[in-house]
């Protein structure tokens, strides 16, 4: 059996190997942002430069109005995607964050639960009261993440119903201009 001290340094081992551990995660979603930002820049340039090619080739006030529309309703879409898939990414960032942290607060729960445990006789009201203050922080840390979770739903549902109002509206004033 390890002494506590050993006890300890493997729970901050194991504490920090979670940090670079999470540190990794977001690394990752920020490149999987940026790398999904320069596919839709590439897809936008491409768009764009067809559009310009019918507004320049418009032979009448109707063709360039049309063409405009066009072209505006394109620049909505960007926008909207940007924003999409740039919520959608710190949704997702935030959740695989919150799915580490947990993991990480288990095993440190875990690692401390072994050291409480080992704790010299007569230490039983230290440890049932670092036990109890152990089961604590963890109902708290998950009734956060509860509170986290629910909070992307919730954002993820209203940014898709605004993009498909704002959608609705500019398909709306599309027709009308054309």
């Amino acid at each position: 059996m390890s002494n506590p001290q050993e006890q300890f340094l493997t729970a901050y081992r194991a504490g920090l190997e979670g940090l670079v551990n999470l540190a990794g995660t977001m690394l990752g979603e920020a490149e999987r942002l940026r790398t999904s930002q320069l596919e839709a820049i590439r897809a936008a340039m491409g768009e764009h430069a067809e559009l310009s090619k019918a507004v320049c080739s418009a032979n009448t006030l109707n063709d360039l109005l049309a063409a405009q529309a066009r072209f505006a309703n394109h620049q909505i879409e960007i926008v909207l995607g940007f924003w999409n898939r740039h919520f959608e990414a710190a949704s997702h960032g935030q959740r695989e964050a919150l799915r580490r942290i947990e993991e990480q607060a288990a095993q440190m729960n875990e690692e401390f639960g072994k050291m409480v445990e080992s704790l010299p006789p007569g230490a039983e009201p230290m440890a049932a009261a670092i036990k109890s203050l152990m089961q604590a922080g963890y109902a708290a840390f998950g009734m956060g993440a509860q509170v986290s979770e629910q909070a992307a739903r919730l954002t993820e549902s209203q940014i898709a119903t605004a993009t498909a109002g704002i959608r609705e509206a500019a398909a709306s004033a599309g027709q009308k201009t054309a």
